[in-house]
């Protein structure tokens, strides 16, 4: 772990960590401010209000997004805060009115009372599921990130950082036209005329928004959003959820608030796979729109009342689609036992009424009915063909697929022995109590389909695991997140275990025939807690014993580490802005995106051409003009078509990152210095412009470092 005070530039790391820090707060409040007020709307207490205003909020902002572009109305974090607080206070306003009687006046008191109001009883619940949650995040995440505006140089950040960027540039946040030529600029030269599509953006729209507001970097504000989604997003989020499933015992719920962030595979796989940051606010906000739909079946309510929680269910589930729509059928899973628990009862409703002895099964076996239908339905969607049929092929044979779940790796991280008995311990207490029984069988459905993508390849695979891409880590991080109210229940049983045997053994009985007092069983808690959480370890210079936390811990460092980072090093980000100060900012830079400049555009703002990794074998529609470019750049001196290419882009200078570099051989270290032929990137895609040396005809070399060229086009 490094450390932020043995920064070489403490003036310049300073200031970066205080924008960091004004990013988070900026996260926190973006969601929460709007957030509460509609959930007061909807009339729900201030604790769930303040724990699902970040699923309510998200919605609102990603609507708002894809509605201004259709008025003719530029986006900005002003804009779309503004928007979302006015049509917030309107819907709170509109409710109270209908609720009293009486019109409502909005004086400061009033707003106050909304905002706030009393948290029931649960503030130091509250309060603890923030805390823990800042302080693993912190710890974990935070300070093994090499600097503020640290990002990993994979594929998916090559749109995320791109996206975010372009919504900045443009003002359109839409999730209905993504694209990284959204500016008018950009938009006459692309090489994709077009490509524009729907992507859910409610992620990118929240992380531009922030960037907006603090003046930071996209990557920087990245950051700071994710620390946001998981020490509180996905804290508070899931406390909703868990005061609604385990409302008897406080001190489960205590244990909860540790339960959130101790799965390897979720949140932490998100961040050092892909990294999936969309999914990772999906599966944030789940939780809360699972506490959203459990509202519906509240006794003892009126059909308003019903209607309204139903209508804030459809809230939730549009914040997860807009997200990323694979959590919908996440939180399909996690309810289905749910849906057919209800069944059954309206089945008891109608064999006491009517006598039909056989009611409770029909209804049942209906429902069941009806969800397989649905899902068969929804399986032969057409615009869901490109996500099911993504084949992510099986990683481990079925035992140790068997193995992996049981001990709570699914794949992905360490073994995590201590979770594994919470969950276990759980998972049978739960089973045994019919209040608990739907949830375990929850876990079960979801670690189903996370064992057949894991162990299994073919058609039963992508029926069953398709809606999210076959993908391994996100099967198992549904199967984590639903395993977290399991967790919370045996950590509870074992943290009384142990207390007894901490009375047996160490007590010498004071405690014998009573109950282990509140601080003992928590003291037991916080130790096997803190086994879970600790870092990998020597054993006295024997062995090496490499734990969950510790695992992730360097994958996240190593990640974001300049000095390991090779297919964009800072080395070459430093030439890229001395050629900055060459190239006119208004002109269009043409580059290889293979070598690492496919990352310049989303992190630093170079208006490079090419901006994508893939899409240019007849993919997307790409340009006659970039077919040319790319191919052919290197004939500039002898090709007229190549001359009217260029001019028509208005590009001067060639930019090249890897000049005569082997792209077959790793770099330094053995890291690869750009993608490979072995990431399913060909280099023979850009040879007019890997081609060009110094003395190709027609390019003069303005700027030179080691393998780094900037050329100006003299024809």
């Amino acid at each position: 772990m490094r450390w932020a005070f043995l920064h070489e530039d403490f003036n310049g790391w300073f200031y970066m960590w205080c924008d960091f820090v004004w990013c988070a707060l900026a996260a926190t409040l973006f969601l929460a401010l709007p957030g509460v007020l509609l959930c007061r709307a909807f009339r729900f207490d201030a604790t769930a209000s303040l724990c699902c205003s970040f699923m309510a909020a998200t919605a609102l902002y990603a609507v708002l997004a894809m509605v201004l572009p259709l008025m003719g109305v530029k986006a900005s974090w002003v804009v779309l805060l503004c928007l979302a607080l006015a049509l917030a206070a309107c819907a709170w306003a509109v409710s109270h009115f209908c609720a009293r009687g009486a019109a409502v006046v909005l004086t400061g008191d009033a707003l106050r009372r909304v905002c706030c109001g009393r948290l029931s009883g649960n503030a130091g619940l509250v309060v603890l599921y923030g805390a823990i949650g800042i302080a693993v995040v912190s710890v974990i995440f935070v300070c093994n990130i090499s600097s503020p505006d640290a990002f990993w140089r994979a594929w998916d950040n090559v749109h995320h950082l791109s996206s975010v960027r372009a919504f900045m540039e443009s003002g359109n946040f839409s999730s209905l036209t993504t694209t990284s030529y959204a500016t008018a600029a950009d938009a006459a030269v692309t090489p994709f005329p077009g490509e524009a599509m729907f992507y859910p953006s409610a992620w990118h729209c929240l992380v531009a928004m922030v960037a907006q507001a603090v003046g930071a970097q996209p990557a920087l504000a990245a950051n700071a959003v994710n620390a946001v989604l998981m020490g509180i997003v996905l804290s508070l989020s899931m406390f909703a959820l868990l005061r609604r499933l385990l409302p008897a015992s406080l001190f489960v719920l205590a244990c909860g608030a540790a339960c959130v962030l101790a799965f390897g595979t979720f949140p932490w796989g998100f961040l050092t796979f892909g990294p999936l940051y969309p999914n990772l606010m999906s599966y944030a906000l789940l939780p809360a729109a699972a506490f959203a739909f459990l509202t519906v079946f509240d006794r003892g309510i009126g059909c308003g009342r019903r209607a309204a929680n139903i209508a804030f269910f459809v809230i939730g589930l549009v914040s997860l689609a807009l997200s990323q729509p694979n959590a919908v059928f996440s939180l399909g899973v996690f309810l289905v036992p749910y849906c057919v628990m209800q069944s059954h009862r309206g089945g008891v409703c109608l064999r006491d009424k009517k006598g039909w002895k056989t009611a409770p099964l029909l209804c049942a076996i209906a429902c069941i009915a009806a969800i397989a239908a649905f899902w068969f339905l929804m399986y032969h969607m057409p615009f869901l063909q490109g996500v099911i049929e993504y084949n992510w092929p099986a990683k481990a044979d079925p035992s140790q697929a068997f193995a992996s779940l049981l001990m709570m790796s699914h794949g992905y991280a360490p073994v995590q022995l201590i979770l594994a008995a919470f969950v276990l311990t759980g998972l049978a207490i739960a089973l045994r109590r019919p209040e608990y029984r739907w949830f375990a069988w929850s876990y079960l459905f979801a670690s189903a389909i996370f064992f057949v993508d894991m162990a299994f390849n073919g058609a039963v695979k992508h029926f069953i695991a398709g809606f999210w891409y076959t993908d391994q880590l996100r099967t198992g991080s549904m199967a984590a997140i639903f395993a977290v109210p399991l967790a919370a229940l045996g950590a509870h049983r074992l943290a009384d275990i142990a207390a007894l045997a901490f009375d047996h053994l160490v007590c010498v009985g004071a405690f014998r025939g009573k109950r282990p007092s509140v601080m003992v069983r928590l003291g037991c808690a916080a130790v096997l807690f803190a086994a879970i959480f600790y870092p990998s370890f020597d054993m006295s210079g024997r062995f090496y014993v490499n734990t969950a936390f510790g695992d992730i811990s360097a994958r996240i460092t190593a990640q974001t580490d300049p000095a390991k980072v090779h297919y964009l090093d800072e080395e070459e980000r430093e030439f890229v802005r001395r050629a900055c100060e060459i190239v006119p900012s208004d002109q269009v830079l043409l580059n290889r995106p293979n070598d690492g400049s496919v990352f310049l555009y989303g992190a630093d703002g170079v208006r490079t051409y090419y901006r994508y990794l893939t899409g240019y074998e007849g993919g997307w529609g790409e340009s006659s003009q970039s077919v040319l470019i790319r191919k052919s750049l290197c004939d500039i001196a002898e090709n007229a078509e190549v001359r009217d290419a260029v001019k028509s882009v208005g590009a001067q200078y060639v930019l090249n990152l890897d000049a005569g570099y082997d792209g077959d051989k790793p770099g330094e270290g053995g890291a690869k210095r750009r993608f490979l032929p072995s990431d399913g990137i060909r280099d023979e895609w850009w040879s007019g412009i890997s081609s060009i040396d110094d003395d190709t005809p027609g390019f003069e070399v303005v700027l030179s470092e080691g393998d780094m060229r900037l050329y100006k086009i003299t024809m």
